[in-house]
């Protein structure tokens, strides 16, 4: 294979030196930025725990002053509060534009590392390099001296089962923080971040099942499920800072809000030779207990989740293709209103509610629902629901459903069924899982 012109590649083969050094780009909080003066076709940089580690990569791999001498390196990370969060392996540089500076600044070109790659899960959840400088140097040593055979070695087929635990009593969750994630989750997004995996050190690898059981003296039972994107490692104490703890990276599928939990009494009652009141995070959940939890969690969320085949809106977990679907509705519904004369203003962030639309003394607002199914349900948060409560008669809910993708991997502007109803959630059929609401026949 060959590289484009203008892109220049690195030795295929191991760091010569005997510390070999690799390159972590230190993230910020996701921000936006003006795409039109952005020389790669950004509208955002930073570090995002719902998007997927190529998203993540492909937003922050530049722009950096970077010298030739980067390619003496074999790995890039990216780090977010201190921690490597994201790994890949590098192919090249190149140059982009800055239109602040006369000089060219340098983007890199690499393969993201996936979970289950040694060379990752031994750098994931490191340390990164400390100071202030965006751009830092750290020891690789250990993975630049992974063989291409001991990288190739698949990792089992069977994935092991954990718990983790939570208790309010010693250690509370943001409410605010907790209600966006489950939000997300409610969408069909991954939440990620870290959790206590108690005493156990070694035998969690990427790719296994884990739950969140709540504990503590208030309501008891499961809250989530994900899976780990790291081995484990070690960094302050979550109560005591002058000790150490053990922690994975884990990726939420699903989070609960409280008052949905599975209940810890059906949990004794459907899977009684399980523990579930364990002294701390990282018990196994042996065979077949573990079988029989997934199906048990399964009935109580109302869904499959051993599949994501299943063409629902709440399966549509591709970032890129989902803001496509979801651009595509909400340019749908505005249009809608653009061509009534109504006055439109796009409001997705920090609202319920997609778009507010005005005129005279009219006031709408707009929630644009896009999905590849038939949109015979569509998934509502919490405060979208509340929303509509509040405002009867003013709230708008499009649908679009049906949307298909051109062979480029990009949306047919001309695909989909678009309805406009109002949204009024009690007159439909409201399923309080995180909501699926069914619209009245029209």
């Amino acid at each position: 294979m060959h590289a484009p012109d203008g892109v220049s590649h690195p030795k295929n083969q191991i760091c010569p030196r005997l510390l070999c050094m690799g390159i972590n780009f230190k993230l910020k909080n996701a921000f936006e930025i003006d795409q039109k003066t952005d020389s790669m076709n950004r509208t955002w940089v930073g570090w995002d725990p719902l998007c997927s580690d190529e998203d993540l990569w492909r937003v922050n791999r530049g722009r950096w002053a970077l010298g030739p001498d980067v390619l003496d390196q074999r790995f890039a990370t990216l780090s977010f509060d201190g921690q490597i969060r994201v790994v890949a392996e590098i192919d090249g540089l190149e140059d982009v534009d800055d239109p602040r500076r006369q000089r060219p600044k340098k983007a890199l070109i690499g393969q993201v590392l996936l979970p289950g790659d040694p060379a990752r899960d031994c750098l994931i959840g490191r340390r990164a390099p400390s100071g202030r400088n965006p751009v830092g140097y750290f020891d690789t040593s250990e993975s630049d001296a992974l063989s291409s055979a001991q990288r190739a070695v698949r990792p089992p087929e069977s994935r092991a089962t954990y718990l983790v635990t939570y208790n309010p009593d010693l250690w509370q969750l943001k409410p605010t923080d907790y209600e966006r994630e489950c939000a997300s989750t409610d969408s069909g997004r991954i939440v990620r971040g870290s959790w206590s995996t108690g005493l156990r050190r070694k035998t969690i690898v990427p790719g296994d099942r884990v739950f969140l059981l709540q504990q503590g003296s208030g309501e008891r039972g499961l809250l989530g499920s994900g899976t780990f994107n790291s081995r484990v490692f070690q960094d302050n104490h979550w109560l005591d800072e002058s000790k150490t703890a053990n922690y994975a990276f884990i990726d939420w599928g699903t989070l609960l809000r409280p008052e949905h939990l599975l209940p810890i009494e059906v949990l004794k009652a459907q899977l009684p030779h399980q523990e579930w009141e364990p002294q701390s995070s990282g018990i196994v959940v042996a065979s077949p207990q573990a079988e029989e939890l997934e199906n048990l969690w399964s009935e109580h969320l109302g869904r499959p989740i051993h599949s994501r085949t299943t063409p629902r809106q709440r399966w549509q977990l591709d970032p890129l293709r989902r803001k496509q679907v979801e651009d595509l509705a909400q340019a749908r519904l505005e249009k809608h209103y653009r061509d009534k004369n109504w006055i439109v203003e796009d409001v997705r962030y920090g609202h319920p509610y997609d778009a507010v639309a005005v005129k005279d003394a009219a006031v709408l607002f707009l929630e644009a629902k896009g999905t590849e199914s038939t949109g015979s349900s569509v998934l509502v948060t919490r405060g979208e629901v509340d929303h509509a409560r509040q405002h009867p008669g003013q709230c708008i809910l499009g649908i679009l459903s049906d949307i298909q993708f051109l062979s480029n991997g990009e949306v047919d502007p001309r695909s989909g069924n678009f309805r406009i109803m109002p949204f009024t959630p009690d007159s439909g059929e409201l399923i309080p899982t995180g909501y699926s609401w069914t619209p009245p026949n029209q």
